[in-house]
């Protein structure tokens, strides 16, 4: 049996949370953005900025890149979610700059 039917075989699936992105599963599931094409290939997926859906499972299982980073990320419950949601982006297009900040808070005077 060869070793990519074998990995196949063992895939296990995940549903992706509310503001994760391909590198937070990555990070989550196998301890580096290193794995993060591995992901899309297992996926039949070929674009990094694509936003993840929530209700569609990603195929995972392949071994740990770096377990530490796995084992604490199980331990304390942990699912990174990085992405910027609608809101956040919003606010960024419109309430930032000089006319926004607060001095000494955001806007540093040396």
């Amino acid at each position: 049996m060869s070793t990519i039917y074998k990995t196949l075989e063992s895939m296990e699936t995940i549903k992706p949370q509310e503001n994760q992105n391909i590198f937070d599963i990555s990070l989550q599931e196998y301890g580096s953005i290193e794995k993060v094409f591995d992901i899309l290939e297992d996926n039949d997926q070929f674009d990094l900025t694509e936003d993840l859906s929530v209700y569609k499972d990603l195929k995972t299982g392949r071994d740990a890149f770096k377990k530490d980073i796995v084992e604490y990320y199980n331990s304390r419950n942990l699912n990174p979610a990085t992405a910027i949601t609608d809101e956040e982006q919003y606010l960024l297009d419109n309430f930032s700059g000089i006319d926004y900040m607060i001095i000494e808070d955001d806007f540093i005077i040396y």
